[in-house]
């Protein structure tokens, strides 16, 4: 066997899930190859019936020969789910199009149900221009067909599309700014998650918990000897706290350092050089992370609506509504909410068990077991939810000014802190079991760098 091929058998098989045969790719053409059939040749119904089976089987296929789905192939089967089954996209969705007043019509613009609409007071004018929108339905031109159906493949935020929900459609297109403006600010997250990244695996080197299973997260912190003398003070902390706070950065440097800052920078340099549209650039897109006040003002309900990214946001929910709509739930009502917010963590719990390989190099336990401490995390956010909303609602009938105070904020911090706290440590076990401790995530570091210990971290295992 080609010794690349076997380096990739073993990452797909003890590192991180990938493709392992054909049939991981197939749905990738069957999803844009039915939506490219007009409603007039196969109604939505009947699209379904004839496509889901076969992106189903593929799928199977690809887990059962792979040793288990992945991130990319569990978001392929909700995404093709709700596009063919669960709404009418090709008959209600319309690609908002963003157009200078200076720019003549184009091709595109020819074949588009146009709705001209002057922009200025949504838009910074300075930033971008004079702009109108142009709400481009279903094509019946085949080219103008492909590059719809393209763009909503990729729209999985859904921006910049209006999809028959008044709450989504108000908002579109999400406001834009320029290339450099978006470079900037993915510069300074950057330099952000990897100071936040290497202070968390810094001190997880230094601490037993995050690679010895028998060590919980309520025992004693116990620096190793070689740890910087300001790692003891440490010890004066509640371990939870300590250990979940390290947690959570590693999250956030993960989830933020390579997709939200290195890839969404890289799109855009291809952005400029011409070779994809604006529309597929991120600087079109909203920002991956939302303002972190929305934490301290919405409690765990601004941690994962508003700040924390929503890349997954409504292709999760929408199976949720769907079933609120088949109880005849009335939209946006508390009952639909909850519908809505258990369907987001249901399948964003089943999304993320796709990280677990079929044989993790450094698992104590069972592979379903590491899946499940993965969901369960997810799962049990949405109690989190519901409890802060039960709770909210009662303060609002005893004060309502009090949930805008300053002291209803401070709470608030303190609620959030005190759920992560006891939620958190569900994750770390899949997280050690998976070893992601033992390697550090930089060659250069800069603690590492700072007391001493040599700058190059890759040279050997944690």
């Amino acid at each position: 066997m080609d010794t690349r091929l076997e380096l990739y058998e073993y990452v797909a098989t003890h590192i991180v899930p990938g493709p392992r045969s054909i049939s991981y790719f197939i749905p990738l053409i069957l999803l844009p190859t039915a939506l490219s059939i007009p409603p007039s040749t196969l109604s939505r119904f009947q699209l379904s019936c004839i496509f889901l089976p076969m992106i189903y089987g593929c799928l199977a296929h690809s887990y059962i020969y792979g040793g288990g789905p992945d991130v990319i192939s569990i978001n392929v089967w909700i995404w093709s789910t709700v596009l063919l089954a669960l709404q009418d996209c090709r008959e209600s969705f319309k690609y908002v199009h963003v157009r200078s007043n200076s720019q003549p019509l184009s091709h595109e613009s020819k074949h588009a149900k146009e709705e001209m609409v002057p922009q200025a007071s949504k838009r910074n004018s300075s930033k971008i221009g004079e702009v109108n929108l142009v709400e481009e339905a279903y094509p019946s031109d085949l080219y103008r067909r492909i590059c719809w159906v393209l763009t909503l493949l990729v729209s999985i935020r859904l921006s910049g599309w209006k999809i028959g929900d008044p709450y989504h459609d108000k908002n579109q297109p999400p406001p834009r700014v320029t290339r450099v403006e978006f470079l900037k600010i993915m510069a300074r997250l950057f330099l952000l998650s990897y100071l936040v990244l290497d202070t968390a695996a810094f001190y997880s080197h230094f601490d037993a918990y995050f690679t010895q299973v028998n060590i919980g997260i309520d025992d004693p912190i116990a620096p190793k000897s070689d740890a910087p003398i300001f790692f003891h003070f440490l010890e004066i902390l509640p371990p939870r706290l300590v250990r979940c706070s390290a947690i959570a950065a590693q999250i956030f440097g993960i989830i933020s350092f390579p997709g939200g800052t290195l890839g969404f920078a890289l799109i855009t340099m291809v952005n400029w050089a011409g070779l994809i549209s604006d529309e597929w650039s991120p600087q079109s897109w909203p920002l991956f992370f939302g303002p972190f006040s929305s934490v301290r003002d919405r409690g765990i309900r601004g941690l994962w609506g508003t700040w924390w990214h929503q890349t997954m946001r409504y292709p999760t929910s929408i199976p949720g509504r769907s079933l609120a709509e088949a109880f005849g739930v009335r939209n946006r009502s508390t009952l639909d909410y909850a519908f809505r917010t258990v369907s987001a963590f249901f399948l964003s719990g089943l999304v993320h068990t796709g990280l677990v390989p079929p044989e993790p190099t450094h698992a104590t336990i069972p592979t379903y077991q590491i899946k499940l401490h993965i969901a369960y995390f997810f799962w049990i956010q949405a109690v989190g939810f519901g409890i802060e909303m039960v709770v909210t609602k009662l303060v609002r009938l005893a004060n309502p000014g009090f949930i805008r105070s300053r002291i209803a904020k401070f709470f608030t911090t303190i609620w959030v802190a005190l759920w992560l706290c006891l939620t958190l440590p569900i994750l770390a076990v899949a997280m050690k079991e998976l070893g992601y401790a033992r390697v550090y995530p930089f060659p250069i570091s800069f603690w590492h760098g700072l007391t001493g210990r040599g700058w190059v971290t890759w040279s050997s295992e944690l």
